[in-house]
C-alpha cells in the first residue's frame, strides 16, 4: 500500500525547528503558538517514525535521524517554495510593509510619490505595527523597526539613524536663551520613555525643571510644540518635515545620537521575491538621502 505523504505545514514546522535558535522563534516564524508549533514537530516526527529533536540546556537540537531527514527535504522544500513564489509573482504585485505610525507619518509617506513614479506596477501597502510580529506571521512582507525589537531569524540591515535635539516654534526658537528650558513645557511621547532624561544625560546638561507631556504619536507632538505649546525633543528622521517647512526650528542645543537607530527586515524567502526586493532596494536608497542633525 502506498504510504501518504507527511503534510507540508509540517515539514515546514520541521524546517524552521531545525533552523532555530529557538522553537519559540521558529513558531513565531511560521505564525503559532508554542503548542501548536509543538503539535507539528511531534506529528511529523510521528509520520517519520524516528526522534528528530533532543533537548538541550538552550533548547532542542537535531539528532542524527533529523540532521538526514532535513539533508533530504530542505532543497526540496526551498525548490517548491521558489517554484510557488515565481509562479505568484507573474501576476502578484502587492508588497505590505510594516512599520511604526511616527515613521510612517513623519518618514514614508512624504516619499510614496517618488515610490509610484519609481514602481507604478507595486501596490504597496502600510501596516502599523511597532513590532515585527507581521513580519514573522507572514502579513507583511518586511518590515522597518526599532533597535529594541528582536529581530532572531529574519535578515535584517541597518537602515536609519537616530538623533534628537530640542525644537520649538520658530517664535519661541528665536528667543530661546541658553538657560530657556526651564520657562517652556517639555514635550515628548510614550515610546521610547523618558526621552528628556536620556538627552540630559548624553549631552551632559541638566535635567530641565518643567513638567514634561507625553504623546502616543510623535506627530501630535510636533503638532503641538509648532502652535508654541512648549519646546520638544525633535527625533531624525520624523522632525524632517516640520523643520524643512520651517513649523519648527532647532533652539541651538546639542545632538544626542541613539546607540541603535531603524532596522529593514523580511523573512529570508519573502526577501527573495522580486516586488518585496525592489521595495527593500528602493527604501535602503531613501535612507541613504536622508538627511542627518548634526
Amino acid at each position: 500500500m502506498r504510504r501518504s505523504l507527511p503534510r507540508l505545514e509540517q515539514i515546514e514546522a520541521f524546517i524552521e525547528g531545525a533552523r532555530g535558535p529557538t522553537f519559540r522563534a521558529a513558531a513565531e516564524r511560521c505564525a503559532l503558538s508554542a503548542a501548536a508549533f509543538s503539535r507539528r514537530i511531534q506529528a511529523f516526527s510521528d509520520h517519520v517514525g524516528a526522534r528528530l529533536f533532543e533537548r538541550t540546556a538552550g533548547g532542542a537540537r537535531l539528532t542524527e535521524a533529523g540532521r538526514d531527514c532535513l539533508a533530504e527535504l530542505e532543497p526540496a522544500y526551498l525548490e517548491l517554495r521558489r517554484i510557488a513564489e515565481k509562479v505568484g509573482d507573474r501576476g502578484q504585485r502587492d508588497v505590505t510593509l510594516s512599520l511604526s505610525h511616527s515613521l510612517a507619518v513623519g518618514w514614508l509617506i512624504p516619499r510614496l510619490e517618488k515610490f509610484r513614479a519609481r514602481h507604478p506596477d507595486i501596490a504597496l501597502t502600510l501596516k502599523t505595527d511597532r513590532g515585527a510580529r507581521g513580519v514573522r506571521s507572514g502579513e507583511a512582507d518586511l518590515g522597518i523597526c526599532f533597535t529594541d525589537i528582536d529581530l532572531t531569524g529574519l535578515d535584517h540591515v541597518d537602515l536609519l539613524n537616530v538623533a534628537a535635539t530640542p525644537v520649538a516654534a520658530p517664535a519661541i526658537a528665536r528667543a530661546f536663551a541658553e538657560d530657556g528650558l526651564d520657562r517652556y513645557p517639555l514635550l515628548s511621547v510614550t515610546q521610547p520613555t523618558d526621552l528628556w532624561d536620556w538627552w540630559t544625560r548624553s549631552t551632559g546638561r541638566p535635567m530641565p525643571t518643567g513638567q514634561v507631556t507625553r504623546f502616543e504619536f510623535i506627530h501630535a507632538l510636533y503638532e503641538t510644540a509648532s502652535q508654541g505649546l512648549g519646546v520638544a525633543i525633535g527625533s531624525s528622521p520624523t522632525v524632517w518635515p516640520f523643520l524643512e517647512a520651517g513649523r519648527l526650528e532647532r533652539i541651538g542645543l546639542p545632538v544626542a545620537r541613539f546607540p541603535g537607530g531603524y532596522q529593514l527586515a523580511a523573512a529570508p524567502d519573502r526577501k527573495r521575491r522580486g516586488p518585496v526586493g525592489a521595495v527593500w532596494h528602493w527604501l535602503e536608497e531613501q535612507a541613504a538621502a536622508t538627511p542627518q542633525l548634526a
